[in-house]
């Protein structure tokens, strides 16, 4: 199986993206917290993958870390636990915050994802807190959200889409403002600047 494809990416949208490299495109799904900090296109772009074959399906899924890769094939290895749903979990929670989550049995961060309710992360916190402490991720997240608060850039979403942008441009206007920061932005800075590039 591919451990990682590098390539030019062609296509991209906040599920997935095309990366073209020794003449054939490559469709890759990815999870929403990847889609803020991918290149332009044109432009070389490292993914690692995981594949997924299933008996009516063959699909490739790429991530920007292999923390993130591993920590994927992790998750749908617990029961209920598909890629769909495992791609949800890292699309809204960074790696490092799942991680933690799970750690701590933190259940009302799990169930903000889409599609988790109660019982999933109850199983998900059951099944992994053994996992995660044997194999923790001690990297450094290099995600927009590990330099801000959570509560920060979810407000600044909120207020956003309230204005009346679309939540996905809205997202990638944040990622890209605490992304550019080196220190943490507060609420009306964040969002002041985030307008200036919607």
């Amino acid at each position: 199986m591919m451990e990682y494809i590098k390539g030019i990416l062609t296509s991209s949208s906040p599920a997935k993206t095309i990366i073209e490299t020794g003449g054939i495109g490559y469709k890759i799904h990815i999870p929403l917290s990847n889609y803020g900090k991918l290149p332009k296109l044109g432009e070389p772009l490292c993914l690692f993958i995981s594949t997924v074959i299933r008996e009516d399906s063959h699909k490739s899924y790429g991530f920007l870390t292999a923390d993130e890769r591993d920590l994927f094939e992790t998750l749908i290895e617990v029961s209920g636990i598909g890629p769909k749903t495992a791609l949800s979990l890292l699309g809204h929670l960074e790696a490092t915050d799942l991680q933690i989550a799970i750690s701590r049995s933190d259940i009302t961060s799990i169930c903000k994802v889409p599609g988790i309710g109660k019982k999933t992360a109850e199983r998900l916190i059951v099944e992994m807190r053994d996992r995660i402490q044997k194999n923790p991720i001690t990297q450094t997240s290099s995600s927009s959200f590990s330099k801000g608060t959570k509560t920060t850039s979810s407000d600044a979403l909120s207020a956003l889409i309230n204005l009346g942008y679309q939540p996905l441009q809205a997202q990638k206007a944040i990622n890209s403002i605490i992304e550019e920061k080196e220190e943490e932005v507060d609420l009306s800075t964040l969002i002041t600047a985030a307008l200036k590039k919607l």
